[in-house]
């Protein structure tokens, strides 16, 4: 038998070694492992990480996941503890587009997350659905305020102007001031005044449609049939001013048979719920972030319940709709909307 050369055994010895190296855990990450294991200092680093940065090392190994996620909870509580990450500011530069005026007249536009705002108190909370600390700039409203442009002689009032939900135009936003009122909210400084005010047309609309109330559009019974307001012969329906809010109040209507309404109801309090949302209920009522309102109003498109009001009338269960066989159902609640259109007001 040939002795085995004593390089051959040498280096069998050396890949030996390098084999078993690569099955053993780095001390840098064994040391980081036991660190995150102490909930303590887990909190004291995350209190400086965004929810990307957690996610990311969490994913660095099983041990160190195990580690940042012991638990099921432990997520969001974690979650609940970092700062917002500016994800809203980001949607809404993508979404609203400035008007041409805002160069001309020099306008200030006020759109600060919470983390870079250190001069103003901006509220901040946990999203109803996702769970990451969102701060009030970064949440859904029906309306911002956020841009400003200053007076040109000292007896003028500023004027406002912003945008409605995720829509594009500006929109132009008046206070109580432009309408005499001299109490002392009616009197706005530079700052931001969401869902506030009285909503103007947008500033480059074709056609302009009346003011209205925003307190008043935000709390409408959306269950008595379709968002109108002010009607006049000369503006188009669904007014300029309000055209944002009426096709999503719009998009969450779906035609359905008798029977599968009810199939649907079943279990509820209510056997055959009627409809109450508010725009404020769905939007303001819960905090939540851009990006799940986003990713909530695409569900909504692609919702399995029934059909579109300018779809087919068939049901999706095979069944013809008609007159007497159909049911108006919301997407928000589930419940039934009232299908005759309430008799809009005509403006003088």
């Amino acid at each position: 038998m040939k002795r085995k050369n004593s390089q051959l055994m040498l280096g069998s010895e050396t890949q030996k070694k390098v084999c078993k190296g690569r099955n053993e855990t780095p001390r840098e990450e064994i040391c980081l492992t036991l660190i995150l294991a102490q909930y303590g200092l887990l909190e004291a680093i995350t209190s400086h990480l965004f929810p990307v940065d957690l996610h990311s090392l969490a994913s660095t190994s099983r041990a160190v996941y195990s580690a940042v996620f012991p638990r099921k909870e432990s997520r969001s509580n974690l979650l609940k503890k970092m700062a917002c990450d500016g994800t809203g500011i980001q949607i809404r530069k993508q979404c609203h587009k400035k008007s041409i005026y805002f160069d001309q007249f020099g306008c200030t536009e006020i759109t600060k997350c919470r983390t870079q705002a250190k001069d103003v108190a901006v509220d901040s909370r946990p999203c109803i659905s996702c769970g990451v600390t969102t701060c009030d700039e970064c949440r859904i409203h029906c309306v911002y305020q956020n841009i400003f442009q200053p007076p040109e002689e000292e007896d003028e009032l500023p004027n406002f102007s912003g945008f409605v939900l995720l829509s594009q135009p500006e929109m132009g936003i008046l206070s109580l001031a432009h309408f005499g009122d001299t109490g002392p909210q009616a009197q706005w400084d530079c700052n931001v005044h969401h869902d506030q005010g009285i909503l103007d047309s947008p500033l480059e609309a074709a056609y302009t449609g009346a003011p209205e109330s925003i307190h008043e559009i935000i709390n409408t019974d959306l269950g008595t049939g379709q968002l109108v307001f002010t009607y006049a012969s000369n503006i188009p329906h669904p007014s300029p001013t309000i055209q944002a809010f009426w096709e999503v109040t719009e998009k969450r209507k779906r035609l359905v048979c008798n029977d599968c309404f009810e199939a649907q109801a079943e279990g509820q309090k209510d056997p055959r719920p009627q409809c109450h949302c508010t725009l404020k209920k769905q939007f303001l009522d819960r905090w939540l972030c851009l990006k799940c309102y986003k990713a909530e109003e695409q569900a909504q498109g692609c919702s399995q319940y029934g059909v579109k009001v300018t779809d087919s009338p068939m049901c999706r269960c095979g069944q013809q709709i008609n007159e007497a066989n159909t049911r108006l159902m919301c997407l928000w609640c589930l419940g039934e909307v009232a299908t005759p259109v309430r008799t809009p007001t005509a403006s003088i």
